[in-house]
């Protein structure tokens, strides 16, 4: 299965990062991305893009959404969500965050639900940044996966990189680029 190589090839690729030292984590939380994602859900191969962002309102508090249009052969899948979080700056090395959102998730008929996520995040040097994340959604079949992601930074405001997300009925991988708009704000 061409997904599982792509997982193994972005867990590699993420835990060599994190053998390196960590410096401070220098991450902005105000970026946009365009990612091509690749999905199998139960089985059903399909593919398509993702939009989303973050911004940090105030201090710690972010407002995120993501938009993903997806095809699997003929048949549209559009996963739409929007909501907040905040940021714990733990150490120079690693931040702590806590998501929360509304998920509409539409196949034709329209289910929606929320989402939670907790996780990790980590600039390990001027041009590397690696997360990862444990997700909870009540949406359709409530699911819990684990995303994997690493970011490659060309420039400090642009950066390409991959995600993986495992788990339950949907698992899917990404590909694409961030653009950061703004400079780090979050509190230590």
């Amino acid at each position: 299965m061409k997904i599982m190589n792509l997982v193994r090839f972005t867990a590699i690729v993420i835990l060599a990062a994190c053998s390196v030292q960590a410096r401070a984590t220098d991450v902005s939380y105000d970026f946009a991305e365009l990612r091509f994602v690749d999905a199998d859900v139960e089985g059903f191969d399909g593919d398509g893009l993702q939009l989303g962002g973050s911004y940090n309102v105030s201090g710690n508090w972010l407002v995120i959404g993501s938009i993903q249009l997806l095809d699997f052969d003929g048949a549209d899948l559009d996963i739409l969500k929007a909501g907040g979080g905040y940021v714990w700056s733990t150490d120079e090395r690693f931040d702590l965050f806590a998501t929360g959102a509304l998920v509409r998730f539409d196949a034709g008929d329209n289910e929606n639900g929320f989402e939670i996520t907790g996780g990790i995040r980590s600039k390990f040097n001027e041009h590397f940044e690696g997360r990862a994340s444990i997700n909870y959604s009540d949406v359709v079949d409530a699911d819990t996966y684990v995303q994997l992601g690493g970011d490659y930074y060309f420039t400090p405001e642009f950066a390409a990189g991959a995600t993986v997300d495992l788990g339950g009925d949907f698992d899917s991988i990404t590909f694409g680029v961030r653009w950061f708009f703004g400079g780090r704000r979050i509190s230590k």
